[in-house]
């Protein structure tokens, strides 16, 4: 009986971020079909505009290897597969190669002042006194009053709201438990200052006991 050859249909490879190629092996196994398939289908519903998500992502270069009918550039094939994954999944977002290289660098810059920044606050914060505040005299300082006699209760709990997020010994940009300990010490003593010495006033009844 002669042997008849059964030729394997002609591939077509398409680079592509190691992401979208995930998701596209994904979504084409749990719709059991192939990628080729979902390529044609999302060429129909490509959007305006949509971006080339490009030949690699921040996880690296992948292939897709595709049957060779599925026609179009290599980037019209990734528009439209990552057009499909989106459809799948509103969630995913494929960002082009040359965005992720300018968002990293942003990143970077951001981390650098972000640096800068911590060491500049850490020179001009307080240092701890020894002890806790008790003195109208020292709490002022620590706010940045001038003097005793130039804040009501509305701006000493305006300024603790802006000093506090800079100490918060689990979050602060200079975290320090014992500044802040020392800062809320700092405004119950400004307020109950400005309660004895100025009792009456517009802004006495709004104040939150």
């Amino acid at each position: 009986m002669p042997h008849l050859a059964t030729d394997s249909p002609p591939l077509r490879r398409v680079p592509c971020g190691v992401r979208l190629r995930d998701a596209v092996v994904a979504l084409a196994a749990a719709r059991g079909t192939d990628a080729g398939a979902l390529a044609r289908a999302a060429t129909l519903l490509l959007p305006d505009g949509a971006e080339d998500p490009g030949d690699h992502d921040a996880d690296g270069a992948a292939v897709l290897t595709l049957c060779a009918s599925v026609t179009g550039s290599d980037a019209a094939v990734r528009r439209a597969l990552a057009a499909a994954v989106a459809l799948a999944d509103p969630g995913f977002r494929v960002m082009p190669a040359g965005d992720v290289g300018r968002l990293e660098a942003a990143v970077e810059t951001l981390g650098y002042r972000n640096k800068a920044l911590a060491h500049a606050l850490q020179r001009l914060s307080f240092q701890p006194l020894d002890g806790r505040i008790t003195e109208v005299r020292d709490a002022a300082l620590m706010f940045g009053f001038v003097s005793e006699w130039c804040f009501d209760e509305d701006l000493v709990r305006r300024r603790f709201r802006e000093l506090a997020p800079v100490y918060h010994p689990d979050t602060g940009v200079v975290a320090c438990r014992e500044r802040m300990g020392q800062l809320l010490d700092a405004r119950n003593i400004l307020i109950q200052h400005v309660r004895t010495v100025y009792p009456s006033g517009a802004w006495v009844s709004r104040r939150v006991s």
